[in-house]
């Protein structure tokens, strides 16, 4: 069965597809450990491990339409190889990850047999038992923690942790050391989807049948998935278990599996920022709530919402919706919004600090999501219409269009430049201050009329700042455009 809304892939080269991966992860890990507070730093440590998981979740269900509930039980595999080598034989780190990878690669292919007979909701079944027999198994046998016997368990005594690599003994280094193996394990991934396996993993999801008479062998690569998959798996867990030295068998629940595909979901299956989208929404999230003294697991209200906001928009995800946004936008748009977002956001958060309202960070991060929302939040709202029929949504969106044309006639008739889209503007403006400043208020403990004033002051800075200094910056932008086009663009 195709998935519909899968992209094919574009004919680039397979470098060109992986250097802007390789960029962004090079710059966190530079500047992550400068910028991230103890706390911040282990809880994204945490995340860049769960970026590989996510990214075996995409590769499975974004090349061959594979629903695989297992992964994180795979890494849970690798974690505990990694950890009973380096406990029993006491080899340097690297081989502890590696022995790891092997064990849950060869895991995942067994896990991969079904497969060729399998798929959809009996496979995700299958998987998920499969993750529930890891989670019982574990229950009872514990990870290594420095014990003799083949557990290698510590019956009465105290646990041993693992020594980190001595290139990575503090938490700054162990976080570069991690987005290191990170970029590797995604570079692999991203290779393998624009070269041979990829093209083969995506004739194989269209159609079997034509795979076969095309002469690609099914068995073979639907085997090659489901081995890569597990094997970067397991070198997540690895990963995990260098983190604070150990494992606990808690950490591993089915839940967490489920969780883990939903949010790769939501994130998007079919381009890298998915898996990085999909590893904050589970590991940083919750961490934020915990850090204002609010109960993470609320995280999952927000996770059943967004599930269910990415199942209606086509399945796929935000970096997906980003990636079709960024393809309509001129390149000189993005670099002017960019600009003048850092510009006000700057200012709010020095104002707020100068007066003594509120901390800088707290304030320019409020601005930029409310920057941020004013240009996603529209199609939000129009598609929120969606639950209450076809019917009821086109009729909204046809009384909008009336009353903005007629509020745009009156406007010109008074010799103004009109907006066609002012009335939609101000709902939006609207919507997102007291949304906004709703959420902040209740979360983040800021006082709403503070967050309603830093959301719409925000808001009427970059309307000014555009309307003040547009005759200047539109020469720069048609010289940007001109050295750098975009076909798909609007340049109206």
């Amino acid at each position: 069965m195709a998935i519909k809304d899968k992209p094919d892939t574009p004919p680039r080269r397979p470098l060109r597809r992986i250097a802007p991966m390789l960029i962004t992860f090079g710059l966190v890990a530079l500047l992550g450990p400068w910028l991230l507070s103890a706390y911040w730093l282990n809880t994204m440590t945490s995340a860049a491990c769960l970026v590989l998981l996510c990214g075996t979740v995409a590769l499975l269900y974004g090349q061959l339409g594979m629903v695989s509930l297992a992964q994180f039980a795979l890494a849970g595999v690798g974690g505990w190889a990694s950890l009973r080598l380096l406990h029993g034989l006491g080899l340097p780190f690297e081989f502890g990850l590696v022995f790891g990878a092997l064990v849950a690669g060869l895991f995942g292919l067994v896990l991969g047999l079904p497969a060729l007979r399998m798929r959809g909701l009996y496979l995700a079944l299958l998987t998920l038992m499969i993750a529930s027999a890891f989670q019982v198994a574990v229950n009872v046998v514990g990870f290594p923690d420095g014990g003799s016997g083949w557990a290698g368990r510590v019956a009465d005594g105290v646990r041993k942790a693992v020594q980190r690599p001595w290139l990575a003994r503090s938490d700054g280094a162990y976080f570069r050391y991690t987005m290191v193996w990170l970029a590797a394990g995604m570079a692999l991934i991203e290779w393998h989807r624009a070269s041979m396996p990829g093209r083969a993993w995506a004739l194989i999801r269209k159609s079997e049948a034509a795979a076969i008479a095309a002469g690609v062998s099914v068995l073979r690569y639907k085997a090659w998935a489901f081995t890569l998959g597990g094997g970067l798996a397991g070198l997540g867990g690895g990963l995990l278990a260098g983190l604070n030295g150990q494992l606990d068998y808690t950490g591993f629940p089915v839940s967490q599996s489920i969780l883990l595909y939903a949010l790769t979901i939501v994130g998007g299956a079919y381009h890298w920022m998915g898996a990085v989208f999909g590893a904050l929404l589970m590991r940083a999230l919750p961490a934020l709530l915990n850090d204002h003294g609010v109960d993470g697991n609320l995280a999952n209200a927000f996770y059943g919402f967004a599930l269910l906001l990415s199942l209606i928009q086509g399945r796929t995800g935000l970096a997906g919706q980003l990636a079709d946004f960024y393809s309509l936008v001129r390149v000189s748009r993005i670099i002017e919004g960019s600009i003048s977002w850092l510009l006000i956001a700057g200012l709010a958060g020095a104002l707020s600090t100068a007066s003594g309202a509120a901390g800088f960070a707290g304030v320019f991060f409020l601005a930029l999501i409310a920057l941020l929302f004013r240009q996603a939040i529209p199609g939000v709202c129009w598609l929120l219409l969606g639950f209450f029929g076809k019917g009821v949504q086109d009729a909204a969106e046809a009384l909008e269009g009336r009353a903005s044309l007629a509020l745009a006639r009156w406007v010109e008739a008074h010799g103004w430049l009109a907006d066609h889209r002012l009335l939609k503007r101000c709902l939006n403006v609207l919507f997102i201050g007291l949304f906004v400043g709703w959420i902040v208020w209740g979360v983040f403990e800021l006082p709403f009329w503070l967050a309603l004033g830093v959301v719409w002051g925000a808001i009427a800075a970059k309307v000014v700042l555009e309307w003040a200094l547009y005759p200047q910056v539109l020469p720069l932008r048609e010289r940007i455009d001109r050295r750098w086009p975009k076909p798909q663009a609007a340049y109206r």
